[in-house]
């Protein structure tokens, strides 16, 4: 069984389950209120309170202490999709790392990759590689030392995303987009016939709750959908999906419906054969408030 954790600016998630044989076991999903602004733009800015709640939650919901999985966001995360020779690990990384050698303080960036296409018919391979600085991972990991915690694995929030649109294929031979709003920022993702292509990440400024925040939201969108067409990509986009709304669910839809006519509004979908560890289903209406765990989901797949 594993924990996924990511610490939204709203909370922390976490989502323990497992991932085995395309089917997602999910045992709990919990969110903790943390103090405001105890992280901005994804760098911990008070990790005295994060601290103080990832423990009480533990020993409050006696949570495993292995096996964690964790998910970071924000501007220090940087993504760059990659077609790569097929050669060793070794020499990928150096590959990688080559392509972030203009990043200030580069030596001190942490590289990995995920695999996107593993044999391409051209030769080769496509990945999506990532970099983060040592300094910003390192604060993340430190949160976990009053617990012991031992990290299983870090991912980031697009990479999340992107397993999770490919596992549920909801974005399969579509032009859409993927717009995941945390607090005050919205992680928008472009997918182009069901691959991933573009994606940008946008500080909201109206208070949550208001129509002002929902007209921000499709402003942003919208902004996506602009950039889609001057890219002539030859297809038109038909959906968009939300997740991550909370209260802001209704006002965003009526909001987006209304600017966005013609094209296709919905929620993310929740995995097929996605049950509870007491092997009971998830249907279409939950997927509305499992959508705030769309990071801690992600990471929990594996494909």
């Amino acid at each position: 069984m594993d924990i996924s954790v990511y610490f939204s600016p709203g909370g922390i998630r976490i989502a323990m389950g497992s991932f085995s044989k395309g089917t997602i076991v999910l045992k709990r999903l919990i969110t903790v209120p943390t103090e405001r602004d105890a992280i901005i733009g994804g760098v911990i800015t008070n990790d005295r309170a994060l601290k103080k709640a990832l423990a009480e939650t533990w020993k409050h919901n006696m949570l495993p202490k292995k096996n964690i999985r964790l998910t970071v966001d924000g501007g220090a995360v940087l993504l760059k999709p990659m077609t790569v020779p097929v050669t060793s690990e070794k020499n990928l990384l150096s590959i990688i790392r080559g392509e972030f050698s203009d990043v200030e303080n580069a030596d001190e960036l942490l590289i990995d990759y995920a695999v996107d296409e593993p044999a391409l018919a051209e030769g080769g391979a496509s990945v999506f590689a990532y970099a983060a600085g040592r300094e910003f991972i390192g604060s993340y990991v430190d949160l976990f030392s009053e617990i012991k915690g031992r990290i299983k694995s870090i991912n980031t929030a697009q990479n999340c995303c992107i397993s999770y649109m490919k596992f549920t294929k909801a974005a399969e031979g579509k032009n859409c987009i993927l717009a995941c709003a945390d607090g005050n920022v919205l992680l928008l993702l472009l997918f182009v016939n069901g691959k991933y292509s573009f994606s940008n990440r946008v500080r909201l400024f109206s208070e949550s709750g208001t129509r002002e925040y929902a007209e921000e939201i499709c402003g942003a969108v919208s902004s996506m959908i602009q950039f889609h067409k001057a890219q002539r990509y030859g297809t038109e986009l038909r959906d968009i999906f939300f997740c991550g709304l909370g209260d802001d669910h209704a006002e965003v839809f009526h909001a987006a419906e209304a600017a966005f006519e013609g094209l296709k509004i919905s929620d993310l979908p929740i995995p097929a054969g996605c049950i509870t560890g007491k092997g009971n289903g998830f249907i279409a209406e939950d997927a509305e408030s499992m959508s705030d765990y769309i990071y801690c989901l992600g990471n929990l797949i594996s494909l």
